[in-house]
């Protein structure tokens, strides 16, 4: 199965069989994950690989009691550290250019003064497990597995049942299985014509 074809595959599955995955697959899977980019080559997220069933369960809780996560045969929690901060860093400093570049010296300087320090670094880390988990659900689909983004999360009970330091956060959960049964329809697309335009907007067709 090429690159396309596993883009095409992958599907939203949320009622997984009991079917064990082979451990040589996960850890494809996870190597996915291992080679994305990163901001500035940073490579700061890290995956927990969640089997025990009371684990399972617990984070399922914290993900607003939908329960169907704990049925897959694996929860990979997408974390993150979160110690990156803005103010913390230098006038010169390459990667503070860049987000006032992209984000305004305005929100830049309410985000420094902000009292919810722990808050304002998971703002900045929020997008950073995106990548590697995108490519553990291309890696799972090219397998014949399927996955969910898992983002309805009460993060701060998660990384508490995942004993993660106090600089890391799980983000996201990522169930990964075998569907206990095939979807019944494939959501649809907007076509790409409405999606795409060339050079400037008033060319869009």
């Amino acid at each position: 199965m090429n690159v396309n074809e596993a883009i095409i595959r992958r599907r939203a599955i949320r009622n997984f069989a009991s079917t064990p995955i082979p451990d040589d697959v996960l850890q494809e899977i996870l190597e996915a994950a291992r080679w994305a980019p990163s901001g500035g080559n940073g490579q700061n997220c890290c995956y927990g690989v969640v089997t025990d069933e009371t684990k399972k369960k617990e984070l399922a809780q914290a993900a607003g009691d939908q329960m169907w996560i704990a049925s897959a045969p694996v929860v990979i929690a997408l974390c993150s550290q979160i110690s990156y901060n803005t103010a913390d860093l230098q006038e010169d400093d390459f990667s503070l250019t860049v987000n006032r570049l992209r984000f305004g010296e305005r929100l830049l300087r309410h985000l420094e003064i902000c009292e919810d320090r722990r808050g304002v670094g998971l703002l900045w880390a929020n997008s950073c497990p995106l990548i590697p988990g995108t490519h553990m659900t291309l890696a799972a689909a090219s397998f014949g597995l399927d996955t969910c983004w898992v983002g309805y999360l009460d993060v701060a009970r998660a990384s508490e049942i995942l004993n993660l330091p106090g600089d890391y956060a799980c983000l996201y959960l990522l169930p990964i299985g075998y569907a206990a049964a095939e979807p019944e329809t494939r959501t649809s697309r907007i076509p790409l014509a409405e999606l795409t335009f060339y050079n400037t907007w008033e060319a869009k067709r």
